[in-house]
């Protein structure tokens, strides 16, 4: 009886050091966002303290703060009150994080947008 149980031990041990870690401490990833950000609801999202924006995953370049998202499309950024909705361009303030992130490859850019 103790054989099978040091047999169960010896099969699972292992097991345990592959976990999988989503982040890591990856370029400041796993620190939590500021208090007073809340996250975006209905996605997953991971905290980028660099940028000082929630990162959406599974979306490319698209970005949350404040209620508002923020996408990157087409050479040009848009924003919208919701991830997959109407994306306006201009009059809305970028963070200053995403300036700097794409700021050389900003170039103007009019028309539409959006999906």
């Amino acid at each position: 009886m103790k054989l099978r149980y040091l047999l169960y031990l010896v099969m699972v041990l292992p097991l345990a050091a592959c976990t999988v870690h989503v982040g890591g401490d990856r370029d400041g990833w796993d620190r939590e966002p500021p208090a007073h950000y809340a996250p975006p609801p209905g996605v997953r999202w991971r905290w980028d303290p660099d940028l000082d924006v929630f990162v959406v995953l599974g979306w490319p370049h698209l970005y949350y703060r404040d209620r508002i998202y923020y996408r990157w499309h087409d050479g040009g950024w848009y924003w919208s009150e919701h991830r997959d909705g109407h994306w306006n361009q201009g009059k809305r303030r970028l963070p200053p994080g995403l300036s700097k992130k794409y700021h050389s490859r900003h170039r103007n850019h009019g028309g539409g947008g959006g999906y």
